[in-house]
């Protein structure tokens, strides 16, 4: 294997020292993390579905979570995704907003840079200043 090919084989792999290896290290570690909350969380739903079908039975079970899943998504749909969407939304329209103000500040910016530099001086006082500059006629 040449150097170049082992320098090319040390970027792609995970061993590897670049900032791609890191990201992939990064990747990997959060969807292995998250990976095991969810299956944790799914496993200890099922468990509990499990024992309480057990203990009271699969019609009391199924009845219960009917009931009680309808009336927990009729509410999150009426109430906490209206909510939600409406903050949503007027996030939304205050990130445009400012987005709105940087494009004309960058502008405004912009059409400064663009005018003719004048050293400091105002119109007035550049006058008076030319007044000064003049030779004395003794």
């Amino acid at each position: 294997m040449s150097a170049e090919d082992e320098g090319i084989a040390q970027l792609v792999s995970a061993a590897g020292s670049g900032a791609g290896a890191a990201g992939v290290d990064g990747f990997g570690a959060a969807f292995a993390f998250f990976g095991a909350a969810f299956f944790a969380a799914f496993l200890a739903a099922f468990l509990g579905a499990a024992f309480l079908a057990a203990f009271f039975g699969a019609a009391f079970f199924a009845d219960f979570f009917g009931a009680f899943l309808a009336d927990f998504f009729a509410d999150f749909f009426a109430d906490f995704l209206a909510a939600f969407f409406e903050v949503f939304f007027a996030a939304t329209a205050f990130l445009a907003f400012l987005a709105f103000l940087l494009f004309f500040f960058f502008a405004f910016a912009i059409v400064i840079l663009l005018l003719p530099p004048n050293n400091g001086r105002s119109g007035v006082f550049s006058r008076y200043l030319r007044t000064k500059a003049q030779p004395s006629k003794a």
